[in-house]
């Protein structure tokens, strides 16, 4: 008896991969009516009902015969199979004894718990799958439209075990069971194919009052880390004509456990245009090991804009950097950056250029009891082609930046207290007047002391005292890199508020403020104001951000966190009338609705170089209306100026299971007198399960008057 059950339990088992080979275990069990075995002809005969388990394989089949001399294998009636995620089901199996090759009628077969084929026959030659007039979905077959929202109705589909690969012939795809599509073959890939060659979900757009296009992006995974995305954009006529205009991006990227690199190559072509404009974008951070990472990256482009630079031709520049950090390199916790940058345009001198920028940075840290030494030198070195009278060809600056800190506890007080010494010497050269070169020496000391209480449980008071000294300034610093300036709430607690090392803070001041949280009923409200007493109301940054008196301005952070409801405000109020000056406003929930609102307003007079006030918005909505509805709406304008430059999406998302349908809606358009256009644009995306990945294949005159082949790497 040992001897039939091991030859039953051989042939049964069908598995995701269709056969597993089987031998006898305790693990095997056969629950059956009658079993019958005729010696004579060595032939078992399996009565109704008949069920094999063997580990996580099941088998339920009607009556059937096993004839080992003639090497047979039959099924009268049904046969039901599954394996984990895999069913076969099915009538009338006939086949060898192992399964190697069979045919079946009227064949259901589930692959991965999703996709579903239902064939008339079913034949199996080795490794191969053969599905005859049959029909294809991964959707629920009572869906969204009382059946799957699309499928597949093919002649015949041929699945490659081996390659997890299904390849169909002369197929219509059909959306809510009509008809829209013919195609002669297609193929596309199981969920458990290695990464394969293939088109990606194509992207219609439709532009309204021009051109239309349409991007099919083509993927070839190159090794197991590098891949590489073509994304043509054809655009057509009014005459259906594809050449005139085109894009085409090519991005490569290698991923590994040491690290990333991409390479992003844009062409776009225009009507009228001799040459194409490029760009190539290279990104690239590199682990050495433990302490050590190398990075980089570049543009390398002939347009700095295709749209709003009033050149009638393209410029050519690029934007490169290299660097290498190191840490614990001569101590434990320290750090090491070198770099080596260039900005730097081809066709045209300009002193914004910057061809050549090496610089040195190297930082430690050490504790000594309670207290914190911190040191940091810096070397930088840019070079032009070109001076002016106010910029210089070239130009080297150093940097001895050193701190020491203290944190002291006593009760429900903190004190934090910092010394800060900083040293720079910079040495300019004008190549255009060298009566001009010179040198400047700074040396600066910055003493700070703050006081935190926390005795009140929902107000802590915080003070602190900046004593900024100058000990030695030439007046002859070139100001490159402190250009930026701000007024808000963690600014106006900092030593320098300046950013850059060009410029330093000088005025001696005092800053304190209020931060409070108050809790109550699952809410959370933070308000936090400061202002600052300066000792001598005439000083850089008060000049720069139209300050007259010794007071400053307020300056007021407040958020409230209620029931997936977050506001934020940060603002500035003048110190007399409490008028405002600056405002941001930041409103985000997520309730019926998932929205979000950003606003920023600038009075002309909060800083001394902006001219005009200025209000901007960005808005985020959107809502899921049903389970398979989605409408989403985003924005960003300039109020002021009526309401341009403006740019807004509107995309309408259909999906259900297995598909996805976006249909989006973009409108841009700037206030500007360049070469600026308006542009509306309507995009039309529809996502398949399981057709991610197709290919298609022809070799008659169907679309094309000469014969040929089209053959996708499939």
């Amino acid at each position: 008896m040992n001897k039939i059950f091991l030859l039953i339990f051989s042939i049964f088992i069908i598995s995701f991969n269709q056969i597993l080979r089987l031998s006898a275990n305790d693990d095997t069990y056969i629950n059956s009516s009658n079993i019958i075995y005729n010696e004579s002809e060595n032939i078992i005969e399996l009565a109704e009902n008949s069920k094999i388990n063997f580990e996580n394989t099941n088998i339920l089949l009607d009556r059937g015969i096993i004839d080992y001399d003639k090497d047979i294998f039959e099924v009268f009636g049904n046969f039901y199979l599954y394996e984990n995620l895999t069913i076969l089901s099915g009538q009338n199996l006939k086949g060898n004894t192992d399964l190697n090759t069979f045919t079946a009628d009227n064949v259901s077969y589930i692959y991965n718990d999703d996709l579903k084929v239902d064939s008339e026959k079913l034949d199996r030659d080795n490794n191969l799958l053969y599905f005859y007039n049959n029909f294809l979905t991964p959707c629920e077959l009572e869906g969204y439209f009382n059946c799957p929202t699309w499928s597949i109705r093919i002649n015949k589909t041929q699945y490659d075990i081996k390659e997890d690969k299904f390849t169909h012939f002369d197929s219509f795809l059909q959306i809510a069971d009509y008809k829209v599509f013919y195609l002669p073959y297609f193929s596309h890939y199981g969920s458990k194919a290695p990464r394969k060659k293939g088109f990606l979900i194509p992207t219609v757009e439709f532009t309204v009052g021009g051109a239309s296009g349409l991007i099919i992006p083509y993927y070839i995974p190159l090794n197991q880390n590098t891949d590489i995305l073509f994304r043509p954009k054809i655009y057509f006529g009014d005459n259906l004509d594809f050449l005139e205009k085109y894009e085409l991006s090519t991005l490569i990227e290698n991923r590994g456990s040491g690290g990333n690199t991409s390479i992003k190559i844009n062409n776009i072509n225009n009507s009228g245009s001799e040459y194409p404009n490029s760009s190539i974008r290279i990104k690239s951070k590199q682990i050495l090991n433990r302490n050590s990472v190398v990075s980089a990256s570049g543009l390398l482009t002939n347009s700095i804009s295709t749209t709003r630079s009033i050149n009638e031709e393209p410029i050519a520049f690029e934007d490169l950097y290299f660097r290498v950090e190191k840490y614990n390199y001569f101590t434990k916790d320290d750090y090491l950056k070198t770099e080596l940058s260039t900005i730097e345009s081809f066709e045209s001198s300009s002193t914004n250029s910057i061809p050549l920028s090496p610089s040195l940075n190297y930082m430690n840290s050490f504790y000594i009891n309670d207290y914190s030494i911190s040191n940091d030198i810096g070397l930088i070195i840019l070079k032009r082609d070109n001076s002016s009278s106010t910029i210089p060809s070239e130009s080297l600056k150093i940097n001895f930046n050193n701190e020491l800190t203290n944190t002291y506890k006593s009760l429900n007080f903190t004190s934090f207290n910092k010394l800060y010494v900083s040293n720079s010497y910079s040495d300019y050269y004008f190549n255009h007047e060298k009566s001009l070169n010179d040198n400047s020496y700074k040396s600066y000391i910055n003493i700070s002391s703050e006081l935190y209480s926390d005795i009140i449980k929902f107000s802590s008071p915080r003070i602190k005292f900046i004593l900024p000294m100058q000990l030695e300034n030439t007046n002859k610093t070139i100001n490159e890199d402190s250009q930026s300036i701000t007024f808000n709430y963690q600014n106006q607690f900092s030593e320098n508020r300046f950013y850059g090392s060009d410029l330093y803070d000088t005025s001696p001041r005092v800053v304190y403020g209020f931060e409070n949280s108050f809790y109550f009923n699952e809410k959370i409200f933070d308000f936090n104001i400061n202002q600052s007493f300066e000792t001598n109301a005439k000083n850089s940054y008060s000049d720069k951000i139209n300050q007259k008196s010794n007071f400053s301005d307020y300056a007021l952070e407040t958020t409230l966190n209620a029931h997936n409801i977050l506001f934020k405000i940060d603002t500035r109020l003048d110190e007399k009338n409490l008028s405002k000056k600056e405002m941001n406003y930041s409103l985000n929930f997520e309730n019926f609705i998932d929205f979000s609102l950003n606003y920023n307003e600038t009075q002309s007079e909060a800083f001394k170089y902006l001219s005009n006030d200025t209000q901007s918005i960005t808005l985020d909505i959107s809502k899921k209306i049903n389970e398979n509805i989605n409408l989403s709406f985003n924005s960003n304008l300039d109020v002021k100026n009526d309401y341009s430059p403006y740019k807004s999406l509107i995309e309408l998302s259909l999906f259900d299971e297995c598909s996805q349908l976006d249909i989006g809606y973009t409108n841009t358009r700037y206030n500007d007198n360049f070469n600026t256009k308006p542009e509306e644009t309507i995009s039309i995306t529809f996502s398949m399960d399981y057709l991610g990945f197709f290919g298609y294949e022809q070799s008659t005159n169907l679309f094309f008057r000469e014969p040929g082949e089209l053959n996708y790497g499939l």
